[in-house]
């Protein structure tokens, strides 16, 4: 409970002023203020929180994100804090498409909203197309990029493959015509651990190479989504997952119980 106790007097009164003084305010009328700044301020207290938490962040591919247009960023998804590093580390405004059980959580709900983020019910086949929908005129708008994790849920156990992706999830960004990122995240598993265990909690993330729309044109939403799921599965086993074993097992004394050959 130390890790979190420590976290908690680091920014926790950072995050209730916050709440307070700008995402309360600023969720009521979000037009009237600039979406880089209510991006940015978000982003602000994602870094705070992560150096609280003791998380050193490795990124490798911000080369592979485009700088002159908007994108759609598709990634596996293993815990609830997986959007602070992409947030952390990109500079631009990006959102979520997230699971409707997260308007039930303290807080969130109003930064949610600050980001303009779009809530997804899974038992709901209509709202889900409605969201969708959503998402491809904003992207077709060129407002702002988007973030989704087509897996629909977290994978838990970190030995477990990417989980299969739902197709309909990219085709937001296929009939928006935006370039596709394909992003892997390995590490993230243990930050919000009931017992915490380390004093630093790596994760690493990595951009891959974009499918772009001539890349996708002539391919449906399903070879799309197997391609992407596969590059990112590649990305987690033969770069991401080794590359943590070693910096786990160089951090503890004794030898690390996942330093395996993969």
């Amino acid at each position: 409970m130390f890790h979190y106790s420590k976290a908690i007097l680091q920014v926790g009164g950072r995050i209730i002023a916050n709440y307070l003084v700008y995402f309360k305010r600023w969720a009521k009328h979000i037009e009237k203020y600039p979406r880089e700044k209510r991006f940015n301020r978000v982003r602000n207290l994602c870094r705070a929180i992560s150096r609280a938490l003791s998380v050193d962040i490795n990124v490798f591919g911000l080369e592979n994100l485009p700088l002159d247009k908007n994108f759609c960023i598709v990634s596996n998804h293993m815990s609830a804090f997986d959007p602070l590093p992409f947030m952390i580390n990109y500079e631009k405004p990006l959102t979520f498409v997230g699971k409707k059980e997260l308007m039930d959580a303290p807080l969130l709900p109003k930064v949610m909203t600050v980001l303009e983020a779009e809530y997804l019910d899974r038992d709901d086949l209509r709202q889900s197309l409605k969201v969708m929908l959503r998402v491809e005129d904003d992207l077709k708008n060129n407002q702002k990029s988007w973030m989704i994790f087509p897996e629909g849920t977290r994978i838990h156990d970190q030995m477990l493959p990417v989980g299969e992706f739902h197709h309909g999830t990219f085709r937001p960004a296929t009939k928006a015509g935006v370039p596709i990122i394909p992003a892997a995240i390995y590490g993230s598993f243990r930050v919000l651990k009931a017992k915490p265990q380390f004093k630093k909690y790596p994760v690493s993330i990595s951009f891959l190479k974009p499918l772009m729309p001539k890349d996708y044109a002539h391919m449906h939403t399903s070879d799309i989504a197997l391609k992407v799921h596969d590059d990112i599965q590649r990305e987690i086993t033969y770069h991401l997952r080794p590359l943590d074993h070693k910096i786990m097992s160089e951090a503890k004394d004794k030898k690390y119980r996942f330093n395996m050959i993969v």
